[in-house]
């Protein structure tokens, strides 16, 4: 599975730097390393499209992978969206994960939306539901979202995660809350980050919380990274992400 995303990444990056005809209006890219409470660093990166279909309807497509205690994570997501006005942006998701090692895939569907609170800040939600092929898992979540630029060079994020697991086996509510504060150079298309996130799982299968911090780079092409809606990329979700990073499914 390694193999084909970098294939299918590589085929994203080129299209996506030459900003052509096919519709691309910007893209992004990151990479960066993420370290647990018992010192074990793990590699996450991805990268998003984003295509104009016409001048309010746009498709974004994510591609996301993950080392996970449970093994190798990749994510594939569609979002279709209208921006029918300046500071607004809203529509339907779907994605598809599978992990390394394990014959197991999931998905989710739902509606997410963004608006500008003003010119510096953004807020951005997502809910929906979703299952996996292993174990019968389902699972209902929701997220939200908060950016704020501070300057033309330094971003904050603030978000929150959260999924409902119902089943025999597992009865709890995972959360994830996390702070990423990201610095690019003005007018350069290239930046650095730093995250700190805080994840556990609450209820009768509860786990106490796990804190993680992450270094690194991030890339923007074209209309892309912009804390306004109409050029800032939907976030890629994935609610089952925190029970397989402590192999806790």
């Amino acid at each position: 599975m390694k193999t084909v995303l970098v294939a299918i990444f590589a085929s994203i990056a080129v299209p996506a730097m030459a900003q052509n005809s096919l519709g691309i209006t910007g893209s992004t890219f990151d990479l960066g390393v993420v370290q647990d409470e018992l010192g074990e660093s793990r590699v996450e990166g991805g990268a998003t499209v984003d295509v104009a279909i016409s001048d309010v309807h746009g498709f974004q497509g994510d591609l996301r992978f993950a080392d996970t205690a449970a093994g190798g994570v990749g994510t594939v997501a569609a979002h279709l969206y209208m921006a029918p006005r300046a500071g607004q942006k809203y529509g339907l998701f779907a994605s598809v994960s599978d992990i390394d090692g394990r014959a197991m895939t999931w998905g989710s569907v739902g509606a997410e939306g963004m608006i500008s609170l003003s010119f510096e800040t953004t807020l951005e939600g997502q809910a929906g539901i979703g299952f996996a092929s292993d174990g019968g898992l389902d699972y209902i979540f929701a997220s939200a979202g908060v950016s704020h630029a501070y300057s033309p060079t330094l971003e904050i994020e603030a978000t929150l995660d959260l999924a409902e697991f119902d089943e025999p086996s597992l009865r709890a509510i995972s959360y994830e809350a996390g702070v990423k504060a990201t610095y690019s150079p003005e007018g350069a298309p290239w930046g650095v980050y730093a995250s700190l996130s805080h994840a556990g799982l609450s209820g009768r299968d509860g786990q106490n919380g796990e804190t993680r911090l992450g270094l690194g780079l991030t890339m923007t092409f074209g209309n892309s990274g912009s804390v306004t809606p109409n050029s800032r990329p939907f976030r890629s979700v994935d609610p089952v992400a925190p029970l397989l990073r402590r192999n806790l499914w």
